[in-house]
């Protein structure tokens, strides 16, 4: 994955939260309010927060990023003891390949487009001036 880009792996509208998007990325973690953008529509998304995955803070094997300072998590529910390992080896695969969940929201508020999956968008660098 090239730096300063995401790709757009899976992306779902939850009703009253937001766009629950799995992005690709080779970032040391993106921090809230970093802007991604389309550069052939121009659209552009938010990233409100990352999501952790419950089955992989309970397995002590989520990534973290230490610029990440606002997030949530997701819980899954497994019939069988088989079932949960076999999503765990999903979830760190993922995580191997630069795939982390995070909350967005369009940036124009009557946006109600979503990213196309595989779609990759440009980062948007917040440059601090202190």
């Amino acid at each position: 994955m090239k730096s300063d880009f995401v790709k757009i792996i899976e992306c779902f509208n939850i009703t009253g939260i937001g766009l629950l998007t799995e992005l690709q990325h080779s970032e040391n973690g993106i921090p809230p309010n970093t802007q991604i953008f389309d550069s052939i529509t121009n659209e552009t998304w938010i990233i409100k927060k990352r999501v952790h995955h419950g089955i992989l803070i309970l397995d002590r094997s989520e990534k973290y990023f230490e610029c990440e300072t606002e997030s949530m998590h997701v819980d899954s529910v497994f019939k069988t003891k088989s079932e949960r390992e076999i999503a765990v080896k999903k979830e760190l695969e993922k995580r191997g390949k630069g795939i982390y969940l995070y909350l967005l929201k369009p940036k124009n508020k009557k946006n109600k487009v979503k990213p196309e999956k595989g779609t990759e968008l440009k980062i948007k660098r917040q440059h601090n001036t202190m």
